[in-house]
């Protein structure tokens, strides 16, 4: 028998699809009004916890950028019970790991532990959540701290980009801010903000448990009544009303009136971070689904079109993606790439008519399959972990989604046609009204990004001498 060598010039065709179940998982609302999310994954010693408030930066007040991130990063800075180098001592005799914070739709306390050391870990959250000091020396330490983040986010071209992008796109709404707010929004923020901002927003009626490890979900479940009970006092009043954890911030936005164009001046830079998009969809919208796949084509893979068209055909770029962000409100869909600067012009043209060419055509049945297939195939794989099914549930409560969701995940996808894929693109997708920024040197792109559109050049922002002042303590908070 002769064997043929195999054919290299040919990958191998992929496999059936197997089914993949979620994994079961218990939802209970505990008499405190805390609801609970606990799923077993046994195997691993291991747990992890969090505690999810409606606590995101989409409730920054309009001065107060940053209030909620910076509000979120203290809480385990310290108790009524415990300073924060006691708590830290604690959860380091634990052998585990502990971290709070916000993200734009949640405020968080989270831990990882072994599964044996869970009823500690259970008491810790309940005392994080009900009793934390915000000690002024600790708030005036990660204060500063936040604004030597802010300081080295202001000398990363990537950071510009994607902060001038909101501003183009979100101005006058909470989204136009970056998450951590900026320099002089933070150098403002004083304790009594911070500690008014978490009697408002952190509130265990309306809040979220989510477990996820080797445990018995039904003594989870009575662990955490216990830990979280009126008696046990860390719910409030008995009046106390539950806060609502699925509210979108109230952006109302209008299109663009065309293309707007932004430079943000780096003189001398051999690359240019360039960022197209518009205002997207929340994660609630009946069309998420759908918009994924087609996002997927367009942006969401290594062999979607964007990356094809600027990486292989072109080689503008070593590799460019686009993403509609997951908020309570309509985030931002976003192409992003880092091009070489004398190419940045010819790069935003091929983005745009990349754009209009999925708004005007079905997509080939080949294109389609291929890519429904690689996104039933590779979600599996994001769920390996206890901590990738943790951030599965936490989805599930913040967004309010049934429990079924990802149950009925594959059969959605599934059910994406081309002709599905041609609406939600028509519909979601705008070329004519959004926002292109450029970070590099201005006087190079203001003349090949001109044709598009007006062009806005902007210097660096801040000015590395008045971060540093603040970062030192400075008196900048009247600036």
């Amino acid at each position: 028998m002769v064997r043929r060598p195999p054919d290299r010039l040919r990958p191998p065709a992929p496999g059936p699809l197997r089914p993949f179940p979620f994994p079961p998982f218990v939802r209970q609302t505990l008499s405190s009004g805390l609801e609970v999310y606990a799923g077993r994954l046994a195997g691993v010693p291991l747990v992890s916890l969090a505690l999810l408030f409606p606590a995101g930066a989409q409730n920054d007040p309009a001065t107060g950028a940053g209030l909620a991130t910076l509000t979120g990063a203290l809480i385990d800075e310290g108790t009524r019970q415990r300073s924060a180098l006691e708590i830290a001592a604690s959860v380091e005799r634990l052998g585990g790991q502990l971290g709070s914070g916000a993200d734009w739709d949640a405020g968080y306390i989270a831990a990882g532990l072994l599964a044996k050391d869970m009823p500690a870990a259970i008491e810790l959250l309940a005392e994080l959540a009900a009793e934390p000091s915000f000690p002024p020396a600790e708030v005036e330490r990660i204060r500063r701290l936040r604004l030597a983040e802010l300081l080295r986010r202001s000398h990363l071209p990537s950071a510009l980009a994607d902060d001038e992008l909101l501003r183009a796109v979100y101005g006058g709404t909470v989204y136009a801010h970056p998450l951590l707010g900026t320099e002089p929004s933070v150098a403002r923020l004083e304790r009594d903000r911070i500690v008014e901002f978490f009697e408002r927003h952190y509130r265990v009626r309306g809040a979220a448990l989510i477990a996820v490890g080797d445990l018995d979900p039904e003594r989870f479940l009575a662990a955490a009544e216990d830990a979280f009970s009126p008696a046990a006092g860390r719910t409030g009043g008995p009046d106390d009303p539950p806060l609502p954890r699925h509210t979108p911030p109230a952006i109302a936005l209008q299109p663009l009136p065309g293309i707007t164009v932004h430079v943000v001046d780096r003189p001398g830079a051999a690359q240019t971070e360039l960022r197209l998009g518009h205002a997207g969809i929340p994660r609630t919208h009946a069309d998420h689904t759908a918009t994924g796949v087609m996002n997927t084509i367009l942006g969401g893979k290594f062999t979607s079109r964007i990356n094809m068209n600027l990486r292989e055909r072109h080689g503008y770029t070593y590799g460019a993606t686009s993403h509609f962000s997951q908020r309570l409100g309509p985030g931002p869909f976003t192409v992003s790439a880092a091009v070489a600067t004398e190419s940045a012009g010819a790069a935003a043209h091929e983005v745009l008519a990349e754009l209009r060419r999925i708004r005007e055509a079905l997509v080939e049945p080949e294109e389609l399959e291929e890519t429904r297939s690689y996104i039933l195939g590779v979600f599996p794989y994001h769920l390996q972990s206890i901590d990738d099914l943790a951030k599965r549930l936490e989805d599930l409560a913040i967004y309010g989604l049934p429990d079924d969701h990802y149950d009925r995940y594959f059969d959605r996808v599934n059910a994406v046609t081309r002709e599905t894929i041609l609406d939600v693109a028509r519909r979601h997708l705008d070329p004519d009204h959004l926002a292109i920024v450029a970070v590099g040197p201005g006087e190079v792109l203001q003349s090949q990004l001109e044709a598009f559109g007006p062009v806005v050049v902007h210097p660096p922002q801040p000015s590395a001498q008045l971060s540093e002042a603040a970062v030192a303590g400075a008196p900048s908070r009247a600036s």
